[in-house]
């Protein structure tokens, strides 16, 4: 077996560090839509940490947090003085399903305040984050006007907060007021959660920080998260033809015979959504992740040029840019 690169890390925190999203008239997409967050720039997905220096498995370990000296401090002061009002997100700054939550928060104006673990101190295993959370892994979410209700699993979060939202404006911002656009919007969220992110999170792995290289994983990954990127593809595609069929109608019979094509129309770059003819969290929750694809050696603006500009289209959002910056 081949050894695990050791400077791999560092080639991928290297790639990150030259991003920029903070000026929002400025292309930040040499390649696919990158992020640099807070000068930590190590992408995983929540449960592992490279710097870390233990086996990787959080989900147990033979160290009890409470029995060194300090190292929970920071989780028992919290739960013993939580806020009033507002929400805390439990978080990492190498965690895209933290973001994810951050942006909707973001996004809908809620007042929250991020509380990023420190994975080596094992917070994540602290006896007080484990009671809220029996996964021991980030996001998770306290909702302190709910009686101090305890969220986890970014999916289940973001449905708890537009729910929540539309019940207490009235608006269905980011969701809909209509159960088939509310079925459908669920559907991705829950494509999104149980492939999308699941898929990069195991290939950027077996690439970077597997003990040992296993050429058939990797592979198999990374042509998993191509497939399902070829869905969202599809369906942004779909989306794309219908807009400029009905926005562009005197040159709608000239796109079907395929004389001019769609890439004609002044339409071409019009934003478009999964789900009905706005943004929802549907579309949000893939953001974060279309960010580190890349790593894998997926390049989405040369091979998925729709999901390309859908996420563009996101990241020059003011609200995006506010959760990337952990503000």
């Amino acid at each position: 077996m081949q050894k695990h690169n050791s400077n791999a890390v560092s080639q991928l925190s290297s790639a990150l560090k030259q991003v920029n999203i903070s000026n929002p008239h400025v292309d930040p997409l040499p390649s696919n839509v990158q992020f640099h967050i807070n000068g930590d720039t190590s992408i995983m997905d929540g449960t592992q940490n490279p710097n870390d220096k233990d086996d990787g498995n959080h989900d147990s370990n033979n160290e009890d947090p409470a029995d060194i000296t300090g190292q929970t401090s920071r989780i028992t002061n919290f739960f013993q003085n939580q806020p009033m009002d507002g929400y805390t997100l439990f978080s990492h700054r190498s965690a895209p399903n933290g973001y994810k939550v951050a942006i909707v928060l973001s996004e809908l104006n809620l007042k929250y305040n991020t509380f990023f673990l420190d994975f080596t101190k094992g917070e994540h295993r602290a006896p007080e984050f484990i009671a809220m959370n029996p996964n021991a892994r980030v996001p998770a979410l306290i909702d302190h006007s709910l009686d101090n209700l305890a969220l986890w699993e970014s999916g289940a979060i973001l449905l708890h907060l537009v729910n929540k939202n539309l019940k207490e404006t009235g608006r269905a911002t980011l969701w809909s007021e209509d159960l088939a656009e509310q079925s459908q919007i669920t559907s991705w969220i829950f494509f999104q959660t149980s492939g999308h992110a699941p898929m990069i999170g195991q290939a950027l792995h077996f690439k970077y920080f597997h003990t040992q290289k296993f050429d058939s994983a990797i592979e198999r990954y990374t042509n998993e998260v191509r497939r399902v990127y070829s869905v969202v593809e599809m369906a942004l595609s779909e989306r794309r033809e219908a807009l400029v069929m009905e926005l562009d109608a005197d040159n709608a019979p000239a796109y079907s015979s395929g004389t001019t094509p769609l890439s004609q129309s002044k339409f071409f770059d019009y934003p478009i959504w999964l789900v009905g003819d706005k943004l929802t969290i549907a579309d949000l929750c893939f953001v974060p992740w279309n960010n580190v694809v890349d790593r894998v050696g997926v390049n989405i603006k040369l091979e998925f040029p729709e999901v390309y500009k859908w996420t563009k289209n996101m990241m020059k959002r003011p609200a995006v840019n506010k959760a990337f910056r952990g503000e």
